[in-house]
Formats: C-alpha cells, structure tokens, sequence
C-alpha cells in the first residue's frame, strides 16, 4: 500500500518577498527622487527632461538590488535567521549595491547621475527593505497561528544542545516552528524538558513519526550516536518523508559551519574556511585596523602621554610593558601595553593570570585594566602588523603549549591576527574564565567575520568591563 504524501507546509513565500521587496524599491526609489529635486530640501539642478532618465533606471536599479538580496540568501526558507542577522545581511546587500550602481554611473555618458540621489536611497532602501520584512514576518506568524499552521520537529535527544534548540524557536517564533517532543534514553516518558514533553525513546523514532503524520522534521542531537543508528534514522525520515537534521558539535566545541569537498566521487567534510581567506577581505580588514589604529593613536596622543606621566609618578619603573605573546600562525611579537602591575609581579609564581583584587597591581594599574585602557599600546603592534583590532587575544606560550594539548581546535584560533579586544572578549570570557568558551566564541568570530561584525565588537568594547581585572 502507498502511504498519503506527508503533508507539508507550501509556500509561495519567497515569490511574495521578491515581489514585496521590489514593490518597496521602487516606492522608495520615487520617494528620494521627490525629496532631493522637489522637496525643497537641495538645490534643484535637475530639469524636467531629466526625470525620464531616472525613471528608466528604477527598474535597473531593483535588479540590482534583489540580485545581491538573493546573492545572501534572503529568498531562501528555513535559513532560520533572526531579524537581527537578516537586517545585517539586507544592509550588506544593499551597501554592494550601493558600490556596484556608483561605479556603473561612472560609465554613464551625457547624462550626470546624482550621487547624493543614490546614497540617500541606499541608506533609506535597507532600512525600508528591513521594516517591510519584519512587519511580513510579523503578518506571517500571525496567519500561521491562526490556521495552526506551524512546522513541527521532533528532537532525538535531550541534551542541552537540544534544549537550546527549543529555546531558539521558542524566542523566534517569527520563524512558525515548534518543537513537539523528545525522544530520548535518559528521562522518562511524559516528563517536560524547557516545557516540551518526552514521548519515547530513541529506538522508536521510525514508529513514531509513522504514527504521527503532523511530524515535519526530525533533529538529531546525540553527537556520539553510531553510524548504523544514524543511517537508520535517515533511512526512516526519508520513507515517511520527513526533513533530517544532525546538530553537530564535534569535540564539545560550536562550529557554525561545514563545508563538503567532492575529490572525484568522494565526499570530504571540512571546516569551512574563514571569510578573512579571500584577499578582499583581508585587504578591507587591514584597511580599517590601520586607518583606526592611526587615527586613535593621533587624537589620543595627549591622554596616552598623560597617563604615561601618571604611571611614571605612581609607581617607579617603566611605563610600557612588553610580553612575548604568540599570534597569527604561531608566530611570535612583543605585545605592548601600559604598566600595570609592580615590578618583579611573576617572580616568585611564575606565568599567571591576573586575578579579581589582585595584588599585584599598581593604584594606577588597577584603574587602567578595569576600564580597558592598558590595551592602547596595541594600536602600535596594529600599525606594526602584529595585530589587528578585533580577533582571538593572543597568549603567552606558557600558555598556548598547555592550551594545545588539552583543549580541542584552540590552534585553529590563530588562522588570523590576533585583536586587542574580540568576541569573546565582549561576551566576558577574559581573564580567569573558560577556555573551552573562550576558543568557542573565537572560532564563531572567525567562520562568521564581516567588517559590520568588527565595528559592533569595537562599540562592544566601550562597554565591556566583566571581568576586567
């Protein structure tokens, strides 16, 4: 007997997001052209046989846009993107865009395009693009709950992988997912974990989800679970029908993504290379760390020289500090920063972390580490190439010969220069805390680097004093 299709869940979602964004493209196109030529806002040098000119382009420039929208993904369903992550994606877009139709305008002959047009209509286009998505989201959840339509999954394991699963789609539910059930060895049946009921164990995923056709997805989340047992439920989802999912967190360390390689028939799973591979990236990163660090070390040169002044009258010794660190690709730099601590401080323990009170510090020092200003030496190792501005913060190696052997993938923190302040940094893991978190949140930084990621760790830093001591 051939079992009824699985009901799945149709969407013409991604047509009516093309055509709702190129419907907000152009509204807003004509929006900007009234207000730079009309509004009375700037100088009108704009003449009535102009207009066609701009009319025409509309349509070229909404290609351009949604190419870049569908360029990052952004018709896709099920990406499973917060509105966050997808309005940093919408301005990237949009900031390409930007840069491809100024450049195309330089190519324009007998006719002079306005670039105050474009900039502006730019800017106002991702934040457009931004509201009208999140307000069809906000129509989509409210539709789908009240046809009861939502996507349904099921977890194969109540780990705390798992339980962060539930609490993902229960924090979004612009994204109409629910989690239904566990199944799972450990907790008994009709027990609660995160408010989501155990309905068996795992040995019974195959009946499960043929008894219960409302299944939509399965997700696997036992990392040690034997090939036979997971070919088994692949093998099972795929004869009802149902989507297979495997949260994967090898060695008890987050990776964002992976990549698979084909060499002739074989398939080869990788970690996927960081963004900074691509030279454009590393040019652009380099580009911002030395235009920052200079500008930062001119306009601060009067506070830096002050506290210099101040570190020489509080305590005798001198006003720099240099440590052996280890950075990109394992090679070794003096790190610079302001004197915090008395002289002598490691002589009698030898190489230790500071500590919360610690001892060690000077009156001034103890100011400057809590506040984040002993790090501005390191504009200098930036300038000099030793570091950037935001990446993984470089270690002793003391303690990276210890780091290597006892936590998996830290290495792999130094593909790329390390930043005086990073990721994990702004997340409080300084100092005395988890190395194991630590190298999780470096290696999340370094497989998902953009240039907006760095400026919000830099504002980050402003704020981000746990732990500073």
């Amino acid at each position: 007997m051939i079992l009824p299709k699985r009901r799945r869940r149709e969407s013409f979602l991604p047509w009516a997001q093309l055509l709702l964004d190129y419907t907000v493209i152009v509204i807003f196109l004509k929006s900007v052209l009234w207000f730079r030529f009309s509004s009375g806002y700037f100088e009108n040098n704009i003449s009535p046989l102009d207009r066609p000119y701009y009319f025409r382009s509309f349509n070229f420039i909404a290609l351009v846009v949604l190419f870049f929208l569908r360029f990052y993904d952004l018709y896709k369903v099920g990406k499973g993107l917060s509105f966050s992550a997808e309005t940093a994606k919408i301005f990237k877009a949009v900031a390409i865009s930007a840069i491809m139709l100024t450049a195309t305008t330089f190519f324009v002959r007998g006719f002079s395009y306005s670039r105050t047009f474009l900039a502006i209509a730019c800017l106002l286009l991702a934040i457009g693009l931004s509201i009208e998505r999140y307000l069809l989201g906000l129509l989509v959840m409210w539709v789908d709950k009240k046809r009861g339509s939502f996507r349904n999954i099921l977890i194969v394991g109540c780990n705390e992988n798992g339980r962060r699963f539930v609490r993902y789609y229960r924090d979004n539910p612009r994204f109409s997912t629910q989690v239904v059930g566990f199944l799972d060895d450990t907790l008994p049946k009709d027990s609660h974990a995160e408010g989501v009921p155990v309905v068996g164990r795992t040995e019974e995923l195959g009946q499960f989800i043929k008894l219960h056709r409302e299944i939509h997805e399965v997700v696997l989340s036992l990392p040690k679970t034997a090939n036979e047992q997971v070919l088994r439920m692949i093998c099972d989802c795929e004869k009802e029908m149902v989507t297979f999912r495997w949260i994967t967190d090898i060695f008890g360390l987050v990776t964002s993504k992976m990549a698979v390689s084909y060499f002739g028939s074989v398939p080869v799973l990788s970690f996927t290379d960081s963004p900074l591979i691509d030279w454009e990236s590393r040019v652009l990163k380099r580009a911002m760390d030395v235009v920052v660090a200079f500008s930062a070390l001119v306009l601060l040169s009067p506070f830096i020289a002050a506290i210099a002044v101040w570190i020489k009258k509080d305590n005798p010794g001198p006003v720099f500090y240099k440590q052996e660190r280890i950075g990109q690709d394992g090679r070794r730099f003096a790190l610079l920063k302001f004197r915090t601590m008395r002289l002598g401080a490691e002589s009698e323990t030898g190489p230790v972390w500071a500590a919360k009170d610690d001892p060690r510090r000077t009156a001034v020092g103890a100011f400057l580490r809590k506040n984040n200003i002993d790090e501005l030496p390191q504009l200098w190792n930036v300038l000099r190439g030793d570091m950037s501005l935001v990446g993984p913060r470089p270690e002793r190696p003391f303690f990276v010969r210890q780091f290597k052997e006892d936590i998996p993938r830290y290495m792999a923190r130094h593909a790329i220069h390390s930043g005086i302040t990073g990721w994990a940094q702004v997340n409080g893991l300084r100092g005395n805390t988890s190395i194991e978190e630590r190298t999780k949140f470096d290696l999340y930084y370094i497989e998902n680097w953009s240039l907006l990621f760095d400026i919000k760790i830099l504002f980050r830093t402003i704020f981000a004093r746990k732990n500073a001591y």
